[in-house]
């Protein structure tokens, strides 16, 4: 870009070959849709808009929501996805630099995805008192009797 004139054309030409991705689908739409009025600064706050910085709360929070125990069609072991848990809130920060998410949501999370075996056995177990990592040990436990043989994956009959 060095030489280049940021309010001639040519600026806008040279952006292009380095963009990627969505920037570069703004890219293409907005030399559509701006035939006219093409210029470096206008494309500069039109991609400013459309897209959103790694660093994002709302990318955070769609990750947030998004998150299942599942990873290429395989379920996670418990410690794997009790440790996402433990580490996504940490990137929630409010304006006074507090985190957003209590203990209390991301227990609930957690429970929420529990295997169907283990919110027969474990969730009935859960004492109020009980703190994210104690769940989070005792589901260990569970999914380890579970591997050892210990705990059936099939529901009982009724009757």
């Amino acid at each position: 870009m060095k030489g280049i004139s940021f309010e001639s054309k040519e600026a806008l030409d040279s952006i292009g070959f380095k963009l990627q991705g969505s920037a570069l689908t703004t890219y293409n739409h907005y030399l559509i849709k701006e035939r006219d009025n093409e210029s470096f600064f206008s494309f500069m706050l039109v991609l400013r808009e459309f897209l959103i910085p790694s660093t994002s709360k709302d990318l955070l929070w769609k990750e947030w929501e998004a998150t299942l125990p599942h990873k290429d069609g395989r379920h996670m072991s418990i410690k794997t996805f009790a440790n996402w848990l433990e580490e996504l809130p940490i990137k929630f920060i409010d304006k006074d630099r507090n985190q957003c998410l209590s203990e209390q949501v991301k227990l609930r999370k957690f429970l929420n995805h529990l295997p169907d075996y283990m919110e027969t056995t474990l969730v009935p177990q859960i004492l109020d008192l009980w703190t994210f990592n104690d769940v989070v040990k005792k589901a260990e436990s569970c999914e380890a009797a579970r591997k050892h043989g210990r705990i059936s994956t099939t529901p009982k009959p009724a009757g």
